[in-house]
């Protein structure tokens, strides 16, 4: 044969090699625990050394088709005697690229051996090797000494050999793993043995250290993970963290692959000034259902003495076609669970849990629900009159159809629903309220009146008070909804909007005094409170109303990519009527127009955006409610966040959070939430992170407000991220969740 370069067809020879070659590669990229972990947030990239951590491993091609080439000087082969390739031998085929001097083949016993030096890269994985041979027959062979990577990624190792056993077993002894880059990695995993079961999906390690900055943090002498999209049960790394009241936390979590639809995390938990937790999270999904079981239980709260426990079910069913049901249970041991167990000031201030039960049923025109309902008041202030109503049951039926092409149509809401509670009056309640709506669209604008009458009545269980027990009550609601659309142009090609609105609503005055208050309250003001036909909620208080609200919304729009660049609304109602039916034997409101409403969005640049609101009260000269907030985005990760809200008499707080990077290395972080109207700083955290080319470093410390009684809660949270292997440690909450 003429020496020189030859192409061989696809089944030649070192097609073989290279199902060896990926095999082994494949086994390698899994066992290294698949080096996806992905690069912390900003924009102020590190300045790593070529190549830096891949974000995400790119799937495999498809290679069954493909053909292979190979370039050699030399080739002899026959069907008796060794085979041989030598000289610059390289074989391509699809994404696969393998480089050797010399390939040798016995065609009788089916070896092929590889005894100089290896290379094989794809565009997942690169390996070295210093010799490899490889039984066809068996599907077993060996690699040695090899070094290994990700492609275009700093995640590498090395192993002394490589075993294949089977064609579906690979071992490899003596294992290192890295992401960090250079000759003395910061971070390192080593294992004594590494054992890959293909067919399973699960490998098993053997004598497994885990070193950061030459201190072993992490020994484990056996261990199994998956390594391929199947789940797997095992440990999952641990979690620890210090506040002032629970002490040192750590907790070992251990995933539970119960079935191909079922899951498990378990994790035990403990507490030096508290004990031991055990926290699990169960989840199942069918075709029709799903459901969520999370619970923590303490048996024996060192600090306390009693059994603490929080339990919460979730359950999903869609058991016939346009209908679905829902179960949720939410209960706890007891009233300071969350003071003493709550993550954050939301948690902390959790006044009663919900459990409820649903079916609802929806049509093209219509939708049904039956549902129950009852609440576990945690909140020691809460008074037995003014805790929730169970409601057992509450079934609904809405109904909007359209009478022809008119614009006409039929609404109807309707309600029967049972209140009981062990303090009060309980008892039944039906709402009917069906209306008549005409709407008309055009692209000058809308106009939508509207006529509908409310009947409300009761069949009640005073408890030796004295009233009426089956009050009722019905009235007749008429509104009329209309406005218009105007644009121009301005000097700069922006479109600018000018949208003027009109709501009159007329509702006559029926007495409402003997009727109970089951689940009604008075609605916080609002713009949108400017267009709604009551300015209660539920249904057992209908407002009268003769009253006119009069809006204006200008928007000015980026002709080039569509966005709003600022917004503007303001609108107040006018009233022409006293206000007669009230809350609580409140006195009627007599008032010729409601507070000023302003509301302003901004977004003068792309990265850089604020809203503002405010109500006004003319006749008492005084501001009810105001907003500010401004949000910043720098381009190098900056963020900045700043939000004031006060409501009169209540509420008069800011909310400051920052996240500033230093430099590609160095980032800070804080935030303060204080309130003016307590004088009190309701939360406060500050920290820094420190991020290199293969590992992160952040701390946290923490500092908010957990009761009513003053008491605060101090923590620290501190979190190693080791790229492309794991977080250990517990995260500190999110600043920004965008």
């Amino acid at each position: 044969m003429k020496i020189g370069q030859q192409h061989l067809p696809p089944t030649a020879l070192p097609k073989r090699i290279k199902r060896a070659a990926i095999l082994v590669c494949t086994g390698l990229v899994l066992a290294s625990a698949a080096a996806n972990g992905q690069e912390p947030g900003g924009e102020l990239a590190l300045s790593c050394p070529e190549p830096a951590i891949a974000s995400v491993i790119p799937p495999a091609p498809d290679r069954s088709d493909a053909s292979v080439i190979v370039y050699a000087k030399q080739l002899d082969a026959s069907n008796s005697s060794q085979g041989e390739v030598r000289g610059h031998v390289e074989l391509y085929r699809a994404d696969q690229y393998i480089a050797t001097e010399l390939i040798l083949y016995d065609p009788n016993t089916e070896i092929v051996t590889v005894p100089g030096a290896v290379n094989y890269e794809d565009q997942q994985v690169w390996v070295k090797g210093t010799g490899a041979h490889y039984n066809f027959i068996e599907e077993s062979g060996r690699f040695s000494l090899i070094d290994y990577g990700l492609t275009g990624s700093s995640a590498n190792g090395s192993a002394e050999y490589v075993e294949l056993i089977g064609g579906h077993t690979s071992i490899l002894n003596r294992l290192v793993y890295s992401t960090c880059p250079g000759e003395k990695p910061d971070w390192v995993l080593s294992a004594s043995e590494l054992k890959l079961k293909h067919d399973d999906g699960m490998g098993v390690a053997r004598g497994a250290k885990l070193k950061f900055k030459g201190i072993p943090i992490l020994y484990v002498p056996y261990f199994t993970f998956p390594i391929d999209d199947r789940r797997k049960s095992g440990f999952l790394y641990p979690g620890f963290g210090n506040t002032n009241d629970n002490g040192f936390e750590f907790s070992i979590p251990f995933y539970w692959n119960i079935a191909p639809n079922q899951d498990a995390t378990i994790e035990p938990r403990y507490f030096t000034d508290r004990g031991f937790m055990l926290s699990a999270d169960y989840r199942f999904l069918t075709r029709k259902t799903s459901g969520i079981l999370d619970f923590d239980y303490l048996p024996d709260d060192r600090k306390t003495g009693e059994r603490r426990y929080h339990y919460r079910f979730l359950h999903n069913a869609a058991p016939w076609k346009r209908w679905r049901t829902a179960l949720v249970i939410d209960q706890v041991s007891d009233d300071r669970y969350f003071q003493d167990f709550g993550a954050n000031l939301n948690q902390t201030s959790r006044q009663f849990l919900r459990s409820s039960a649903s079916m609802i049923g929806v049509g093209r025109y219509w939708r049904f629900e039956v549902m129950a309902d009852d609440f576990q008041v945690i909140d020691e202030g809460v008074k037995p009159e003014n805790e929730p109503y169970r409601r057992v049951p509450r079934l609904g039926f809405w109904l909007d159809r359209p009478l022809g092409r008119s614009g006409l149509s039929f609404a109807l809401d309707s309600e029967l629903v049972y209140f009981d509670r062990d303090f009060g009056t309980a008892g039944a309640r039906f709402d009917f309220y069906p209306k008549l709506n005409w709407h008309r669209f055009a692209h000058w604008g809308f106009i939508n009146p509207s006529l509908g009458y409310r009947y409300t009545s009761y069949d009640l269980k005073r408890l030796l008070l004295p009233g009426n027990e089956s009050p009722k009550r019905g009235t007749a609601i008429a509104n009329v909804d209309a406005g218009l659309f105007f644009n121009r142009q301005t000097r700069n090609g922006d479109t600018q909007t000018l949208e003027p609105r009109l709501y009159y609503l007329y509702v006559p005055y029926e007495n409402q005094d003997d009727l109970p208050d089951f689940d009604t309250g008075e609605f916080t003001f609002g713009f949108s409170q400017l267009f709604n036909t009551n300015r209660f909620t539920g249904a057992d208080r209908q407002g009268d109303a003769n009253q006119l609200s009069i809006a204006l919304t200008t928007r000015t729009f980026n002709d080039e990519n569509g966005q709003e660049q600022w917004s503007l609304s303001v609108g107040q109602i006018f009233y022409f009527a006293s206000r007669l039916v009230q809350l609580d034997d409140q006195p009627s409101v007599d008032e010729d127009f409601s507070p000023f409403i302003a509301e302003l969005t901004w977004h003068p640049f792309t990265r850089f955006s604020t809203i503002a609101g405010l109500q006004y009260d003319w006749d008492k000269t005084h501001l009810d409610v105001g907003s500010f907030g401004i949000r910043w985005a720098g381009s190098k990760g900056q963020r900045i966040g700043f939000e004031y809200r006060y409501r009169r008499q209540r509420v008069d707080q800011f909310d400051f959070r920052i996240f500033w990077p230093i430099n590609e290395r160095w980032r800070v972080l804080s935030r303060i939430n204080y309130s003016f109207a307590d004088n009190d700083m309701l939360e406060i955290q500050g920290g820094v992170e420190y991020e290199s080319c293969c590992w992160a470093l952040r701390t946290v410390i923490r500092r908010y407000l957990k009761n009513r009684d003053g008491d605060y809660r101090d923590g620290i949270f501190l979190e190693l991220n080791l790229k492309g292997l794991a977080s250990i440690g517990t995260r500190a909450q999110e600043l920004f969740r965008d």
